[in-house]
Order: structure tokens, then sequence, then C-alpha cells
């Protein structure tokens, strides 16, 4: 099944993009403020295939984000894959400027290591990609494909700002993960009462963040059935609790083929656990 390998590079950072905590500079740290840690269980098509794990830190005039995934099921067992990324930078002036980017993925064919390093003004000034990208079968990247561009954990920072200043859900982003060049576009799509189930800790009220994108350079020539037919690429936001940051409650993709939920599992708020999925 090519979409362990694929479509789930492609959108399992797409789970993080409305990971929005306070990260704005303060005196005082606030409940807002507090590092958190929020579990992810994402099925499709019925079956469980994914668990995922993100942290957001900010210490005022700084960020970290943290982000790891590993493919479970039927899926873990055909197309094992795992992966962490983590990027951190500085929030000046109402602007995100990053530092440093790491992207770790294992699957069977081996392990994919990208390590993107940053200037004081937000400019790649290293890149190393190992193995080297093979460009038989993928578009190649435009000249200058990182300038001006955020790492995919980045645009968390930059969401969060539009966020905090009292702008709705919405931007556009260039991005560049070291292999590949995109625009990801965030709109906002209302608001909507979540009902109850057994897979999520969360119900209650969210406003929806609509996700698509433009591929510009360093893809598949042939798209994955599963990425070609994706619509409808929206990540419900929410408060967990009344003293935690708004974060990613549920996580729904329509394809030809099934559809992609994720569910929120879990939370804690510094070191403490708020609340947990159990069986």
């Amino acid at each position: 099944m090519v979409y362990g390998r694929r479509y789930t590079r492609i959108w399992a950072p797409l789970l993080f993009c409305a990971f929005a905590g306070g990260v704005a500079a303060a005196e005082e740290p606030s409940a807002e403020q507090r590092p958190i840690t929020a579990t992810y269980e994402v099925f499709f098509g019925g079956f469980h295939v994914l668990n995922a794990e993100a942290r957001l830190e900010n210490g005022g005039e700084r960020y970290r984000v943290a982000a790891a995934a590993e493919t479970q099921g039927m899926l873990g067992w055909f197309n094992p894959w795992k992966g962490e990324t983590e990027s951190r930078g500085l929030v000046a002036a109402d602007k995100i400027i990053p530092q440093r980017h790491d992207n770790r993925g294992t699957a069977e064919e081996g392990e994919r290591i990208v390590a993107l390093r940053y200037d004081n003004a937000g400019n790649i000034i290293e890149a190393d990609v190992m193995p080297e990208q093979d460009w038989e079968d993928r578009h190649p990247l435009p000249a200058d494909a990182g300038k001006g561009t955020l790492d995919p954990l980045s645009i968390i920072a930059g969401l969060a700002q539009l966020l905090q200043s009292g702008g709705a859900c919405e931007g556009r982003f260039a991005v560049f993960d070291g292999r590949k060049r995109y625009d990801l576009t965030v709109a906002d799509a209302g608001t909507r009462k979540l009902e109850p189930n057994d897979y999520s800790i969360f119900d209650g009220e969210a406003r929806g963040c609509r996700l698509d994108y433009e591929m510009l350079g360093g893809h598949r020539v042939e798209r994955s059935k599963y990425a070609a037919t994706a619509r409808e690429r929206v990540i419900w936001v929410a408060r967990p609790a009344e003293d935690a940051p708004l974060i990613p409650v549920r996580l729904q993709i329509e394809t030809a083929y099934g559809t992609v939920m994720g569910h929120l599992t879990g939370y804690s708020l510094g070191d403490k656990a708020e609340a947990l999925l159990t069986d």
C-alpha cells in the first residue's frame, strides 16, 4: 500500500499546522504559555493507521515545536513508518524567524533525514538531506526554493500569531521542508459542535481550519491515488479545557477511497496529564 509511504508523509504534518498555543513574549508564563503535549489516533476507512504526538513550548521570544508519528495496525505491518520532527525559532516584532528544523523518518527503504539551519534573518544557510533526493520521478525544485519560506512546524507559530492578534484561522504560507516546496493555504471553515464519541476525549464547539496546498517542486510526478483525490482537509480547533490553549481536537480528510479521521486522545499542560482516553 503506497498510502503509508507517500500520503502519510504529506498529511501527517498538517495535523499540527493548527496547533496554536500562545507564543508571544510575556513577562510571566500564563496557563496558555505552559508547554502543552497532545496525543492523537488517526483512522482511515475505519482502520487505526497512525498514532501521533505534538508538543509546543514557548519561552517568551522563543518557540519549540516537536511532533512524532508512527503507523499502526495493518498499515504498520505492511508499510512500517515512524518519524520525528522538531523546529526551533524566534518571535520578533510579530515575525516568526526559524532557526533550525530537523526531520527524521524511518521506513522499510531506510532512514531519511533533513536538517535545515537558518541565519538570524530566517534565511537557510545549511541544508543537509540524506540520502540525496532521487530526481528521476520528481518535479524539479524552483530556483531559490528555500527563500522566504518557513519549515512545516514553524507555520504553527505563524498561525498562533494570527489567532493571538484576533485574526481568523486563515493565511498563506510558503513552505520548504528540505525536499519539497509548496504553498499552504489555511481558510476559516466556521464553527461546529463536535458530538462525543468513543475515540476522542473532546466534544463541544470547535472552529474549523480548512487546509489546502499547492505543490511547487520536489513532489512525485505520479501522485498516489489517495493524495490525488483528497478534499475537504479540515482541522477542528478548540480548547480541551478552560485553562488550555487552542489545539486541534479533530482532523478530517475526505478521499475517494475513504475518510481520514484524527481524534484527540489526551493532552497535558506542563508535565501534568490533564485528560487521557482509556479503553
